[in-house]
């Protein structure tokens, strides 16, 4: 085998690797990867971790020059006077403390924050990916549904040709499948929305090909609820400790606020050089500050602080109430789906295959008239279209279930949601 031959069969080869590697897992890596709105978040994740540790530190040390001009021709003889000066601010013990210890709640909620995002990005890859695989079975469908309805046209014309079926059989049969040409227009815009939508979370280009997994997903086997879907609520939600966090903050805000009372310092030393320098010219000094101006300015941040809390706490109290709504409607929504997605598993699709090919033999027969054939045709088609639909809506709700409450509540992957 020649060396061209081995390099075609190695782009085949890839190629096909990439068309596998396509699964919701993988989605999600790439997703996790190489989305830029969850790096910007992480990023701004980083930043907040980063100050904690100069919020505990002490402000940088001031160094001071200074030259002597207004002098005695005397001292003008022994040269300028000089000296340098070295000074150091340092805050009230308490405050470093407080300054860290809100620097820490802020990195807290940005971390928090970003956990979110992640389970955000997660469910948004995850049913488009499914929104997609559906979009592309019901397009199989709808072709399938157009090759069963040329055989019903044949099967028409033949008894038309035999005398036993008039034309208009026939002719329901043609109008039938320019229905569907119709159909399988309108799906193929449905596709591309979907193709467009996954290559911009994968930070693809808009018409990028999409190779997914041939594979059947299902319920049972690819989206089972687990044990922690019934006693699942919102005190695991990565919103609700954000907003926790950021109530610890204001809290700190507050205490920091009223420790402006309290005096700071500024220590300093001052050396002499030069020609006329005395022989101890050495000077420490210490200064404090004053809150000379506490009725207007300490009083008003500390009222400002106390509003910042309470804003706060309010704002917790509204997120549990919406985040229960929330949770709550999405658990019924997914409970409805996954009993639904059963019956259309184990009875509706079962019964209308069976109804079709028994209408099929019977129409062949004689025995029923075509509308009950076509009847039976559209019935088939279209409870295994709504089949894929609902499963598209089941995966939305579960992955917006997982997003919301932060914990994973059934067997769709679910990496990467540390960090």
């Amino acid at each position: 085998m020649g060396i061209k031959s081995l390099v075609i069969l190695g782009v085949l080869f890839s190629n096909l690797c990439y068309a596998d590697l396509l699964t919701p897992e993988m989605v999600l890596r790439e997703a996790y990867k190489s989305n830029p709105a969850l790096a910007a978040v992480k990023a701004t994740a980083d930043a907040e971790k980063e100050l904690i540790s100069s919020e505990y530190s002490l402000s940088s040390p001031r160094l001071g020059f200074m030259r002597e001009t207004d002098m005695s021709f005397m001292q003008m003889e022994d040269g300028p006077m000089k000296s340098w000066t070295i000074s150091q601010e340092f805050l009230f013990p308490t405050k470093y403390f407080s300054r860290g210890s809100i620097q820490e709640a802020k990195a807290k909620r940005s971390l928090h924050e970003l956990r979110y995002k992640k389970l955000q990005i997660r469910a948004e890859s995850l049913s488009t990916y499914f929104k997609y695989y559906s979009a592309k079975r019901i397009q199989s469908l709808l072709f399938a549904q157009k090759e069963t309805l040329r055989e019903i046209a044949r099967i028409a014309e033949i008894r038309r040709a035999a005398g036993s079926a008039p034309q208009q059989d026939e002719m329901k049969a043609h109008v039938e499948q320019t229905k569907i040409e119709n159909e399988i227009l309108l799906q193929e815009q449905e596709l591309l929305e979907a193709q467009f939508a996954l290559n911009a979370l994968l930070d693809r280009s808009a018409d990028a090909e999409l190779e997914i997994s041939q594979t059947e997903f299902t319920v049972a086997k690819d989206a089972k609820l687990s044990e922690e879907f019934n006693s699942v609520n919102f005190e695991s939600s990565y919103l609700l400790k954000g907003d926790k966090a950021l109530v610890e903050e204001a809290g700190l805000q507050k205490s920091l606020a009223k420790m402006n009372y309290l005096p700071d310092f500024m220590l300093s030393y001052q050396q002499t050089f030069g020609g006329n320098h005395p022989s101890s010219g050495r000077a420490i000094g210490i200064e404090m500050t004053i809150p000379l101006w506490f009725l207007s300015k300490e009083k008003s941040e500390v009222a400002s602080a106390v509003s910042q809390e309470v804003a706060a706490k309010r704002r917790l109290d509204s997120q549990k109430r919406t985040l229960d709504a929330t949770i709550h409607t999405l658990k019924s929504k997914v409970k409805t789906l996954s009993k639904l997605l059963e019956i259309y598993e184990t009875a509706l699709i079962p019964q209308a295959t069976s109804t079709l090919n028994s209408s099929r033999s019977a129409y062949g027969a004689g025995r029923v008239g075509f509308q009950e054939l076509l009847d039976a045709e559209r019935t088939l088609y279209s409870t295994r279209i709504e089949y894929y639909e609902n499963f598209s809506k089941y995966i939305e709700a579960l992955t917006g279930l997982e997003r919301e409450a932060g914990i994973s509540v059934s067997n769709l992957p679910f990496i990467g949601e540390e960090v």
